[in-house]
């Protein structure tokens, strides 16, 4: 994981970045690049749009590049089956919203797609949109959330903490749509390269649906006694590097290598089965010390006035090297938040 590249360059290159938490994903990208700050990825995703922030993998959200969301959205068609109908839905608070029939469902995406005019809107706003345009009898479904239409969607610019969403062609500049089959194919691709030797079972826990292996060139490699395949051709690999990073919840790093099991040693899957998300996420859910590539404990972040406070919990004591390469790596997050770093090594 060397620093050099632009954000941009980045997502392209770990076939998305994870962001459901959105401190998470500028924190991945600020491993990455050298001397990012904050500010440069929020510029990124909401005045230069070059990134692009979308429900892709998994119907997940991820950043994306901007002019590669077409093919994210197209791969994902690939494997979905688009809803004729709805069946009746529990929200949240318990209340259950009637069955939405496949007419009233095709009429309700043709006015969410009719509500923007360039504009990103907040949820309510486009419920209401919608609501003027084909009546209320599902509005409640309506406002209780927009799940059944997100894929369709990206998001624009937070309004204090409220998500705002947009069309992707009104966002996007110079939107192209991709074939279907070509898309997933590339998908397919693309993640091969980045975090092979891949099996299908390992796309599909990534991905959310299989893909056309037999489709690609691949050579197939022994991995510890069971098939893997990679690009052809592609059976090189950079030499590991000697790095410490603190990696935030769900980095690709750990979301894209699907045998987590060879990143985390013993002491440090007792100390995610002792965290409190880490009993119900795993190692996804968690923060870990990195150090020359395997899990070497957890840490956690908290932020206080002008100041970034970092608890950091390795499972085997550090040497001096590791100490200080740590000490530059919270230096690091300081830096890229705009915050004084305080460090403690328990």
């Amino acid at each position: 994981m060397s620093r050099g590249d632009d954000p941009v360059a980045v997502a392209r290159a770990t076939c998305g970045v994870h962001a459901q938490v959105q401190a998470s994903a500028e924190l991945q990208l600020a491993a990455r690049v050298e001397d990012l700050v904050q500010e440069d990825v929020r510029s990124a995703l909401w005045e230069e749009r070059s990134l692009v922030k979308a429900w892709t993998v998994r119907g997940t959200l991820h950043i994306h590049p901007s002019d590669e969301l077409a093919l994210w959205f197209a791969a994902r068609r690939a494997v979905s089956a688009e809803a004729n109908e709805l069946p009746a839905w529990p929200d949240p608070n318990g209340v259950v919203h009637p069955p939405v029939s496949a007419d009233e469902v095709a009429k309700l995406r043709a006015a969410v797609w009719d509500a923007f005019d360039g504009r990103a809107l907040l949820r309510e706003e486009l419920a209401t949109a919608v609501v003027e345009r084909v009546g209320t009898k599902h509005e409640g479904r309506l406002r209780s959330g927009f799940a059944f239409f997100l894929s369709e969607l990206c998001q624009g610019p937070p309004q204090g903490n409220k998500i705002t969403l947009a069309r992707p062609d009104q966002w996007v500049a110079n939107w192209l749509e991709v074939d279907e089959q070509e898309a997933l194919r590339e998908v397919l691709r693309r993640v091969l390269y980045a975090y092979g030797p891949t099996r299908p079972q390992d796309f599909r826990a990534w991905f959310g649906a299989d893909a056309p292996f037999e489709a690609l060139d691949l050579d197939e490699v022994d991995v510890e006694g069971h098939r893997a395949f990679v690009l052809a051709g592609d059976t090189e690999f950079p030499p590991a590097t000697v790095a410490v990073r603190l990696l935030p919840e769900y980095d690709v790093y750990v979301m894209g290598f699907r045998e987590r099991e060879h990143l985390i040693p013993e002491r440090v899957k007792e100390q995610i089965a002792a965290h409190g998300r880490g009993r119900y996420e795993g190692v996804a859910g968690v923060r870990i010390l990195l150090v020359d590539g395997v899990a070497a404990g957890l840490w956690e972040r908290k932020k206080r006035n002008k100041r970034i406070e970092l608890r950091v919990s390795p499972a085997p004591r550090l040497t001096r090297n590791e100490r200080a390469a740590l000490v530059d790596e919270t230096e690091r997050i300081g830096a890229f938040l705009g915050l004084e770093p305080v460090l403690t090594v328990e």
